[in-house]
C-alpha cells in the first residue's frame, strides 16, 4: 500500500499547530484558568462585556485550532490501520469517529462564546446559561477524547505482525492519560472547589493530560511515519 509520507507529516504536524492556537486563545481571553463558574449573572455579562474583541478573536482562534485536531486524528488512523491490518481496521474507525467528537465539544463552545460577546445588550441571565453551557461542553464533553485515548492505546498493545507501529510503552501511557479525563464529569456539580471547572482535576489536570497526550502523540506517530518500515512498503514523497 502506498503512503504519502509528506502529507502524513502535514497531519501528524498540525497537532502542534493545534495546542499552540488553543493556548493562545485562551491566554488571550484570559481564561487561564477559566472564569469561575460562582460569578453571578451581572458579573459573567460584564466579562464579555468588557472583554468583547477579546473574546471573539480567541474563539476564531479556538475554533481554528479544534479544525487542526482531523488531520491530526488522520495521522493517527493511518498508522493505527498499519497494525489492525488491510481486511478490517474498527479501531481506527472509532478513532475517527470519537476525534469528530472532541472537535464539536471544542467548536459548539467556541460558537457559543462569540454569541455572548456579539450582542453584549442580552440580558444577564441569557448571557450566564450561554456561558454555563460552553464551559459545559468544553471541560464536561469529556467521552469522546477518554474513549479516543483508549481505542489508540488499545491497538497501541494488540499487534497483529511482527512489525511495531507504536511502542508498547506508548499503549500504556494512553490507558494512563484517560484517567486524567475523568475531573471532566464532575463540572455539572461544583461551582467552586478542585471538581469546578476551573479546578485543579477539572481543568488543569485534565488540560495537562490532554495536551501531553498530543505531544507524546505527535512524536510517536511522526516516528511511526518516518520509520524503515513505512517508507519500505510503497511510500511516496512529494
Amino acid at each position: 500500500m502506498q503512503r504519502n509520507i509528506t502529507a502524513q507529516l502535514i497531519c501528524v504536524h498540525a497537532a502542534l499547530a493545534m495546542a499552540v492556537l488553543m493556548g493562545v486563545a485562551l491566554l488571550l481571553a484570559g481564561w487561564v484558568p477559566p472564569p469561575s463558574p460562582a460569578m453571578s449573572a451581572l458579573e459573567t455579562a460584564q466579562m464579555y462585556t468588557g472583554g468583547g474583541n477579546k473574546i471573539r478573536f480567541a474563539a476564531l482562534l479556538m475554533m481554528l485550532g479544534a479544525t487542526l485536531f482531523w488531520p491530526f486524528a488522520v495521522a493517527i488512523s493511518i498508522q493505527m490501520k498499519r497494525i489492525e491490518g488491510p481486511v478490517s481496521q474498527p479501531l481506527a474507525g472509532v478513532q475517527m469517529a470519537c476525534a469528530t467528537g472532541t472537535v464539536m465539544a471544542i467548536i459548539i463552545p467556541s460558537a457559543l462564546w462569540l454569541v455572548c460577546a456579539f450582542r453584549p445588550e442580552r440580558s444577564a441571565e441569557v448571557v450566564q446559561a450561554l456561558n454555563d453551557l460552553s464551559w459545559m461542553f468544553f471541560i464536561g464533553a469529556v467521552p469522546p477524547a477518554l474513549i479516543q485515548v483508549l481505542v489508540v492505546g488499545l491497538c497501541a498493545l494488540y499487534r497483529q505482525g511482527a512489525e511495531e507501529v507504536f511502542p508498547r510503552w506508548y499503549g500504556f501511557f494512553c490507558l494512563w492519560t484517560a484517567t486524567g479525563f475523568v475531573g471532566g464529569e464532575t463540572v455539572g456539580f461544583f461551582h467552586t472547589g478542585p471538581f469546578a471547572w476551573n479546578g485543579i482535576f477539572a481543568f488543569w489536570m485534565a488540560a495537562v493530560f490532554f495536551f501531553g497526550w498530543i505531544l507524546v502523540t505527535w512524536w510517536v506517530v511522526m516516528h511511526a511515519i518516518r520509520s524503515p518500515a513505512a517508507e519500505t512498503s510503497g511510500a511516496v514523497s512529494l
